[in-house]
């Protein structure tokens, strides 16, 4: 960035943008194939810095890029053409502005002139995204008028607003023909007058500090000795779960966890709430206090359960936004988890009501042959410490709920798109969350990923090191939970949508290692051989419909049923 001279000026800019977005801590960039977007492809391609990753499918791409701001909790720029191509980011868009998932989408566009006349591949972008952009940037086509300070402003400004309230932004590009540099020199030195010294620097034009006030302590904290309270973890990342534990070691109060907590498994923590408020005496505890950290709950139990716990009920949330869908939380602190906590010291004193919900824990059914449940626990005990897991949506988040519990490691770190919990773009996001080289294994159902075929041109990437299991009970198995019509040609027509597909096939089209597993044993065999080869791998769960809906009923049932609890 230091030379003054550049082939056209559409580059030129697009070299401001980029770099002042790696100046400011982007590494990642995921890049679709498009000619109007050429020059912040180029941009992008030549810089030293960064990390390109492409991909065909911009549905898909979007979803691998969440997948790798989620791993590597950093903002990661997505580089795409106009028209549809920008609308193929939708989904992944809302997941990530659901989820706080810090993206930047920088989209190339048609300048003014050919917006609303009939050219070709224009559609109107600004404010594609409706709401669901933290921020939203319209550039004007690259002009020598516009100054070049002004340009790196507003990169500044979107970043640091995307960072303040972490979410996805959006940056559109209007670019006039041509695209491609030309082989005529320009001198844009006197254009880039205003900011030699930023050329020479490495930093950005602008820097900002963002302050957080530190919560004001609750007028009732610390609960006195004699109230009961009780903890529930929702979806953490794995810092603020450990500071939240290690706050609460010595309270003696029951900790509750969801499966995306990365609690489970720790001796502190009650990871069973979705068996274990299947029973009366569980569900008839009522707290003088609940401590809720994190939303988005995946277990349905506890969800039924906090209702019964109003008015004392509150909730502490990093993101702003209310996730509180019962609307029963009675005080919300939006704010860093470890600032509430440094300002809520724990008590001195130690009360037993942990103990007996560890009890009870202990007395919960075991799932022997339970077959497809007990897959889902054999897979839970092999799954590698310091490793990733990323858990479809549907039946598999859900089945995991029931049976992880103790099995699955401490050091596993868990991920899921519970945002809006869609089935679209499940692969595409473990692929993203497996590209910084990190073992990473996925369980999605068959619809799921049939659902996102395209993305597994993405495991084929060098040193992805992704272990892909399938679970086919052919299609549907989730609407066997789901209070739909149980006239059996019905639901299978409209909901359940049998496919009568295997995963064998499609395995050698994206020359995967592939098993296919029946049996306990067989898949324990498969994953250890997969870990050993390294690399991508497709396992495939073979089940029959319902066999898993039935099994955790009856499991539902024999809970219900226990009398020494």
């Amino acid at each position: 960035m230091t030379e003054s001279r550049y082939e056209n000026l559409n580059l030129l800019w697009a070299n401001l943008i980029i770099e002042e977005l790696a100046r400011l801590e982007v590494h990642h960039v995921c890049i679709a194939p498009g000619s109007r977007s050429a020059p912040l492809t180029m941009a992008a391609a030549k810089h030293q810095r960064l990390h390109c990753h492409t991909h065909f499918d911009e549905r898909g791409l979007g979803f691998f890029a969440l997948g790798l701001s989620k791993a590597t909790k950093q903002s990661v720029l997505i580089i795409c053409t106009s028209g549809t191509a920008v609308a193929n980011l939708y989904p992944a868009f809302i997941e990530a502005a659901q989820t706080g998932v810090p993206l930047i989408v920088a989209c190339a566009d048609r300048p003014l002139e050919l917006i609303g006349c009939g050219a070709n591949q224009a559609i109107n972008q600004p404010g594609i995204f409706a709401r669901y952009p933290t921020v939203e940037t319209d550039l004007c086509a690259p002009d020598l008028n516009f100054p070049p300070q002004a340009l790196l402003g507003k990169i500044d400004d979107l970043v640091y607003q995307s960072q303040k309230y972490p979410g996805p932004a959006l940056l559109n590009c209007p670019y006039r023909e041509p695209f491609y540099p030309t082989s005529q020199i320009q001198d844009y030195s006197q254009y880039l007058a205003p900011i030699q010294h930023w050329l020479s620097a490495t930093t950005p034009l602008c820097q900002k500090a963002h302050y957080q006030k530190l919560p004001e302590q609750a007028q009732s904290w610390p609960p006195s000795q004699e109230s009961s309270v009780a903890i529930v973890l929702g979806a953490l990342d794995e810092s603020e779960c450990h500071l939240i534990l290690s706050w609460a070691r010595h309270t003696g109060w029951p900790i509750l966890a969801d499966i995306q907590s990365q609690a489970f498994s720790h001796p502190l923590v009650i990871d069973t709430c979705e068996m274990l408020l299947e029973h009366s005496k569980p569900q008839a505890q009522h707290f003088d206090l609940v401590i809720q950290f994190g939303g988005r709950l995946v277990s349905k139990k506890l969800q039924q359960w906090l209702k019964s716990q109003h008015p004392h009920h509150w909730l502490i949330e990093s993101k702003s936004e209310r996730l509180d869908p019962d609307w029963h939380v009675s005080q919300h602190w939006s704010c860093p988890i470890h600032s509430w906590l440094s300002q809520h010291p724990t008590p001195n004193y130690q009360r037993k009501d942990a103990s007996k919900w560890h009890r009870w824990q202990d007395q919960m059914p075991d799932i022997k042959g339970e077959h497809e449940l007990e897959m889902i626990a054999t897979l839970a005990e092999h799954i590698p410490a310091n490793s990733r897991f990323m858990i479809g949506n549907s039946l598999a988040i859900r089945e995991m709920q029931w049976v992880a519990g103790s099995r699955l490691s401490q050091q596993v770190t868990c991920f899921a798109n519970r945002g809006c919990s869609g089935i679209d773009g499940l692969l595409a996001t473990a692929c993203g969350i497996a590209a910084d080289e990190v073992l990473t294994t996925v369980l999605l159902g068959d619809t799921s990923l049939l659902h996102d075929l395209n993305s597994l041109a993405l495991t084929r990437q060098k040193n992805m090191n992704l272990i892909v299991i399938v679970i086919n009970n052919d299609g549907g198995g989730i609407f066997d939970l789901l209070p739909v019509p149980k006239k059996d040609q019905l639901a299978k027509n409209y909901y359940q949508l049998p496919h009568g597909l295997d995963f064998q096939a499609i395995a050698v089209q994206f020359e995967l290692p592939y098993h296919l597993v029946d049996q306990c044993q067989s898949l324990a065999t498969a994953y250890i051989q997969a870990l050993e080869q390294g690399g991508a791998h497709l396992l495939e769960i073979k089940s029959s419909h319902g066999i898993a809906s039935k099994a955790i009923r009856q499991l539902g049932e024999r809970v219900r049923e226990l009398t020494s609890l």
